[in-house]
């Protein structure tokens, strides 16, 4: 049985047979398919990510893993133990030496997943462990605050009921970044998504939204 894959969005992904087809659309498709599967094929031995069964031009197939997603968790009213888990698993990732993606990565950068935060995590509920981390598309090597400011942005802006509930993920992965720099990388990867929607579709709504995010982030406060 063929079925779309709940909390899909920018590409079309979809499961069956314990198999799962990613489809890449949009603007740098073969790029972000690229940093993809390099992200999977490096890091399967030492960070939980679905393994690659295997790839072809403009599609990606991995393994099913399964788990609650994370921003269902979030919506049943388990925020504590989700942005715990984000923090001890962001840590995780960013101990990583960064030369497993990029042997030229230089000192103070980690490996980034690009998207990270509940939305792109599986959980084994019974005792709140990430079973898998999804979606690499966006991956590379660079700061780590992009990472830990874009897992605040997704909770402010699409769980704001747990906005409270943030410090549990500071604490776990071990630092918290002073607040206008975390709200500086947020701004900033908003109008990078901005510019990456107005490529996709010019003149469409995405750009429209991305830039009207800004805009909220803008007016945020700690």
């Amino acid at each position: 049985m063929l079925n779309g894959v709940k909390h899909g969005y920018t590409n079309w992904t979809e499961h069956s047979g314990g198999v799962v087809r990613k489809l890449y659309a949009g603007p740098d498709a073969e790029v972000r398919q690229a940093a993809e599967y390099r992200a999977l094929t490096s890091l399967e031995d030492d960070f939980p990510v679905p393994q690659v069964v295997r790839q072809r031009p403009g599609e990606l197939l991995t393994k099913f893993v399964g788990g609650e997603h994370g921003q269902d968790l979030m919506d049943a009213g388990r925020a504590t133990a989700v942005l715990s888990a984000c923090g001890r698993i962001l840590r995780r990732l960013h101990d990583l030496d960064p030369r497993m993606l990029d042997p030229a990565a230089g000192d103070g950068v980690v490996v980034q997943h690009g998207d990270f935060g509940p939305n792109n995590l599986l959980f084994d509920v019974d005792d709140e462990r990430v079973t898998a981390v999804l979606d690499w598309e966006f991956s590379g090597t660079g700061e780590a605050i992009t990472d830990i400011a874009w897992c605040e942005w997704i909770i402010r802006m699409h769980h704001p009921d747990a906005v409270s509930q943030l410090p549990a993920f500071f604490q776990e992965y071990g630092w918290t970044p002073g607040w206008n720099a975390r709200r500086a990388e947020m701004i900033r990867r908003c109008g990078w998504l901005e510019a990456f929607t107005e490529r996709w579709e010019p003149g469409g709504e995405g750009a429209t939204t991305w830039r009207n995010r800004t805009r909220i982030v803008e007016g945020w406060t700690e």
